[in-house]
C-alpha cells in the first residue's frame, strides 16, 4: 500500500489521508495537450521513488510528452504503452518502450481506442490526468472517460488543470498539487471498508 497526504486548505494542520494497493500509475491526458519535458521527468522519478511501474497509451499529445520522458529515463523498462492498433507498436511511435496491442483484432478505431484507455485504467492503482484540450479549451473525450472509468474502479485521479471536475457524492474533491510540480485536483473514490481500494482516515 501506498499511502498519499494532502492539505486541507480549509482547516490548518489536518491531512487527508488515502491509500492504495499496488504500485501501478496511469499517465494520461489530451491528445493535443502537452506538458514540459521537465516537468514529465520530475512526475516520473517522483512516482518511481514511491515504487510505481507506468502505463502509458500509443496518442499523441500527453502520451508521447510521457513516453519522451521515459524513453530516456532510468525506468524505461518500468513501462507499458499500450496501444489500440499494431501500427502504434513500432520503435518509432513507442520511442523503444516495450508497447504490445491490448485489445481484440477487429474493432472498429473508436472502440479500440476505447477498449485500450479502459484495460489501462483496470490495470492501475491510480491515475495522473492532464485533460484540457486546447483546441476546444474544454475536457476531451478520450480524458472524460479515464475520468468516469477511473471512478467506477475506485480509482484515484491526480487531475492537472486549473478548474476542478463536477463535484459528485461518490467521490472527494480536494485541490492539491502533486510532488510539488503539477497542480491541480485528487478526485477521490470514497473508501467501501478496510482493506478496500482506497482506506481515508484524519
Amino acid at each position: 500500500m501506498v499511502t498519499f497526504q494532502v492539505p486541507l486548505k480549509q482547516e490548518a494542520n489536518k491531512h487527508f489521508r488515502f491509500s492504495v494497493a499496488g504500485r501501478s500509475v496511469l499517465l494520461a491526458g489530451s491528445r493535443h495537450g502537452s506538458v514540459p519535458h521537465d516537468t514529465c521527468c520530475q512526475i516520473i522519478q517522483q512516482f518511481h521513488h514511491l515504487g510505481f511501474r507506468f502505463f502509458v497509451g500509443c496518442a499523441a499529445g500527453i502520451d508521447r510528452c510521457f513516453r519522451e520522458a521515459l524513453a530516456v529515463s532510468p525506468y524505461h523498462k518500468d513501462c507499458v504503452v499500450a496501444c489500440a492498433f499494431s501500427s502504434r507498436v513500432r520503435p518509432a511511435r513507442s520511442l523503444g518502450l516495450y508497447a504490445s496491442v491490448v485489445v481484440p483484432p477487429g474493432l472498429t478505431p473508436a472502440a479500440a481506442l476505447r477498449r485500450r484507455t479502459l484495460w489501462m485504467v483496470r490495470r492501475s492503482s491510480l491515475v495522473l490526468l492532464v485533460p484540457v484540450d486546447p483546441t476546444i479549451d474544454g475536457w476531451g473525450p478520450g480524458s472524460r472517460l479515464v475520468f468516469r472509468a477511473a471512478m467506477y474502479h475506485l480509482k484515484p485521479v491526480f487531475v492537472a488543470a486549473l478548474d476542478p471536475p463536477p463535484e459528485s457524492v461518490h467521490y472527494r474533491l480536494l485541490p492539491a498539487d502533486l510532488f510539488g510540480v503539477l497542480r491541480g485536483y485528487w478526485a477521490v473514490p470514497h473508501p467501501f471498508g478496510d482493506g478496500g481500494p482506497c482506506d481515508d482516515a484524519y
